[in-house]
């Protein structure tokens, strides 16, 4: 009974803000931002602990694998605009990858970051589990990734559509791979909340940078971790 009071109250608050953000498309009212503040302020101020909420919301986080398998259905209804650049768009999103894994290893290694956090730091243009699973086999800490990798898709989802707009980017299939590739599945839900072939793109970007990365980043990691010595 307490885990459906939890979950409805959760959905009701996130349905609030998602109108108030259709009224008002401000970056700062972002749903998934501006719940995740109310919903830390709330546990916070009411004292409860956020294991507890964890647990009773549980129901919604496991709802959370079946949102990032129906992200492939824009993918389906888009396949025939996307096959003729298929290749075009690996390319892409293996240059969006090995930019972002360098610049990340070259701001460790300007800041003198530890091994383990350096590494932690290595995976984040994908979505989370891909995430864990690279992070834990460089030898990096699964939890900070993950904190990180959500921390990108807020970011991005606040602040990408107005960044690609600032930077004359104007073609929705453009602005879709970029969410794709840097900022996973919550900048591909923000992609296909701005227009179908936007969301299609950045569906098909964040598959492929998950298999990419998958391989890629332990291998460039090796080799920018041996010339850094």
């Amino acid at each position: 009974m307490i885990s459906l009071i939890v979950c409805l109250a959760t959905f009701a608050l996130f349905i609030a803000i998602r109108i108030l953000y259709n009224q008002k498309p401000f970056p700062l009212l972002n749903p998934v931002l501006l719940s995740m503040v109310l919903i830390a302020v709330l546990l916070t101020v009411s004292s409860v602990d956020y294991y507890a909420y964890y647990l009773a919301s549980m129901p919604i986080n496991i709802l959370l694998e079946p949102a990032i398998v129906a992200l492939a259905y824009p993918l389906y209804t888009q396949f025939k605009a996307i096959r003729p650049i298929l290749l075009f768009l690996i390319v892409c999103a293996f240059i969006g990858i090995s930019l972002s894994t360098g610049l990340a290893f070259m701001l460790c290694v300007l800041f003198q970051v530890g091994p383990n956090l350096t590494a932690s730091l290595m995976a984040l243009s994908v979505t989370t589990p891909v995430t864990l699973l690279i992070t834990d086999m460089i030898g990096g800490i699964p939890s900070i990734a993950a904190a990180m990798v959500i921390l990108i898709g807020i970011f991005g989802s606040v602040f990408g559509l107005s960044l690609l707009q600032l930077c004359n980017v104007t073609q929705p299939q453009a602005k879709g791979i970029a969410l794709g590739v840097s900022c996973h599945a919550i900048g591909t839900a923000t992609a296909m909340e701005h227009h179908p072939q936007a969301g299609a793109f950045a569906s098909a970007a964040m598959i492929i940078s998950a298999i990419i990365s998958a391989f890629w980043v332990p291998i460039f990691f090796t080799i920018l971790s041996s010339l850094s010595k």
